[in-house]
């Protein structure tokens, strides 16, 4: 099983090949010995408002990473996030049940040619 751990901006830029983040960010690196196997986190894009995501390999999409998500979710609140968007990808098995059971809940808009969901606090 992967360790999943509090993630550093370095962690982000190793995952997202440089990418830096200049804002309010948490997040999560899920570590498969010394390589970084899945990644996500929410990033503040306006005030109040983040958006979400997450990106775990298949075969490490088990119960006990919602608990890390909650928890990333949590610390986002707590730094003032109002509203947190994020996509829901339905071709994979259970996002939109992992959605509904989180509180979020469909928009109208759409990103990247996924439907954009969203919970308010």
């Amino acid at each position: 099983m992967a360790k999943i751990i509090p993630a550093t901006d370095i962690d982000f830029a190793r995952y997202y090949g440089g990418v830096e983040v200049t804002g309010r960010w948490v997040g999560r690196a899920m570590w498969r010995g010394r390589m970084i196997a899945g990644f996500g986190g929410l990033i503040e894009t306006d005030a109040g408002e983040w958006f979400a995501f997450l990106e775990v390999p298949r075969e490490e999409r088990k119960p006990h990473v919602f608990r890390h998500v909650l928890a990333a979710i949590s610390e986002a609140r707590e730094q003032g996030a109002k509203v947190i968007k994020a996509t829901c990808d339905t071709s994979i098995p259970r996002a939109e049940a992992l959605m509904n059971h989180l509180g979020f809940e469909p928009t109208e808009e759409t990103h990247e040619g996924k439907a954009v969901w969203h919970v308010r606090f």
